[in-house]
């Protein structure tokens, strides 16, 4: 593996070369996985495209015929349960179980699954939460509407991978902050509105870049600064009086605020990377990290690569993985993956604790040992939701290893799966414009169109308020 040749690859979907340090090929021998044949960013979309985190519908439950939110519209023929009716336990994954078929590429195989076992109509921890019905990605919330990707927070409304949040509206990436609004990147602050990329702040508003600051108005890159408006040094009583010309009451004084904002924004100097507390690390907002590369919005993880939106906190060794964190370990190309896991591989959503899980769904609370399962709680040895002993599991798992190389499938534009490729887009759930890929890697329909990859015509809908808190 030491040649230009081994080392250098042209991704299947772009079509633009990639390169694979001899580190990484180190990292797959020591997971026992085939180098990819994406490059990472074309690896990082594939993963996002299966996940909608923010276009929800309101239709029924499948299971109780209950009015629900979720993330399927009424017309999916998939079977779609609310997160009362999905939790509950007069159900059972496992009755769904279908045999290996070695006559079929294992991708279909997995897709049948998938328009069979029931789904979420929102992804929750749903026994965590106390009225916080509308919590997408979410554990631990209490009196919080319309959240995403948000834990362990209480009375907020509106936000977006936010952490141990109180009272907080219109966020997106805070982690322990209180009363904030309209706000990115807040880190311990309180009382924060309209800022971005600010760390121990309070009584913050309009400014950028600040560390350990109060009382500062419309400041650019401070530094344990108090009373300070536009950059400018004033007294307690000083700052009192000149704050009286804003008139932070007014719509239309916001807007000439943010406009001045963003007028002064572009003449000041910018930081080479968002990030506290690392150690040999490359990419941007990353916090407490070490020997981590081109990762992305991720707290305390060591030895990882191509990793993004890890929050939570001691995450090592793991290699394209997108979301969660928590304890994990040795996790590869997964969307959604922690919390005490180790060894989990392609695989979506799988944020209980377990060991030895592949290219599995929705796994949520604690199994073992699963390959092409869906839903299934407290099992272990099992293959497309089919129970198996040991033995059984043990031997016929290099089996399907063996025949997803002999027989890939291959999608509709002649890309080939192999084993050691995530699940292809072509089978998620969701039409491109409709999930977090788009967010990040906007396409317009005719590029999803050439790419292969599905589209779906959203249509904004209005609802009669039920409920006035």
């Amino acid at each position: 593996m030491s040649t230009i040749d081994q080392k250098c690859k042209v991704c299947q979907f772009c079509n633009q070369e990639f390169c694979i340090e001899l580190e990484d090929f180190d990292y797959y021998q020591r997971i026992n996985v085939p180098p990819p044949t994406f490059c990472p960013t074309c690896r990082m979309q594939r993963r996002m495209s299966f996940l909608n985190d923010r276009n929800f519908y309101k239709r029924t439950c499948s299971k109780t015929g209950e009015s629900c939110v979720s993330l399927f519209p009424q017309d999916v023929t998939v079977p779609v349960y609310s997160p009362k009716a999905w939790w509950a336990d007069d159900w059972d994954a496992i009755d769904y179980g279908q045999e290996y078929d070695f006559t079929v590429p294992f991708f279909e195989q997995f897709k049948k699954l998938m328009n069979r076992v029931p789904q979420f109509s929102l992804q929750s921890q749903y026994s965590t939460l106390k009225n916080s019905d509308y919590t997408m990605m979410g554990t631990y919330n209490k009196n919080c509407y319309m959240v995403t990707n948000t834990a362990y927070s209480e009375d907020c409304d509106y936000t977006t991978f936010c952490l141990r949040g109180k009272n907080c509206r219109d966020v997106y990436k805070i982690d322990t902050t209180e009363w904030c609004f309209e706000s990115v990147n807040l880190r311990n602050c309180s009382r924060v509105i309209y800022s971005i990329d600010c760390e121990d702040c309070f009584d913050v508003s309009f400014s950028k870049n600040l560390r350990g600051c109060n009382n500062c108005f419309g400041c650019f890159n401070l530094r344990s600064s108090s009373y300070c408006i536009w950059n400018k040094q004033y007294t307690k009583e000083e700052y009192a009086n000149e704050m009286k010309n804003y008139n932070t009451g007014s719509y239309q004084s916001i807007k000439d605020i943010l406009q001045r904002f963003a007028i002064e924004d572009i003449q000041q100097p910018k930081k080479y990377m968002e990030g506290t507390k690392n150690q040999n690390v490359t990419g941007n907002y990353i916090y407490q990290s070490k020997n981590s590369d081109n990762s992305f919005e991720s707290v305390d993880i060591e030895d990882c690569k191509h990793c993004q939106f890890c929050f939570y906190g001691n995450t090592k060794d793991c290699y394209d993985m997108t979301l969660w964190g928590q304890n994990a370990h040795f996790i590869y190309d997964c969307m959604g993956a922690g919390d005490n896991e180790t060894n989990v591989k392609f695989s979506i959503d799988c944020w209980a604790q377990g060991n030895n899980i592949e290219y599995s769904y929705h796994i949520v609370v604690p199994n073992d040992d699963l390959f092409g399962c869906i839903g299934l709680k407290h099992k272990r040895y099992c293959i497309l939701n089919k129970q198996y002993t040991k033995e059984e599991y043990e031997e016929l798992l290099p089996k399907i290893k063996q025949h997803m190389n002999d027989m890939p499938y291959i999608d509709k534009m002649g890309r080939v799966y192999k084993y050691g490729e995530f699940f292809p887009s072509e089978l998620s759930f969701f039409g491109y414009n409709e999930t977090l890929a788009f967010s990040y890697l906007p396409l317009t329909e005719q590029e999803a169109n050439r790419q292969g990859l599905r589209w779906t015509d959203l249509n904004m809908t209005k609802y009669q308020i039920t409920k006035i808190v």
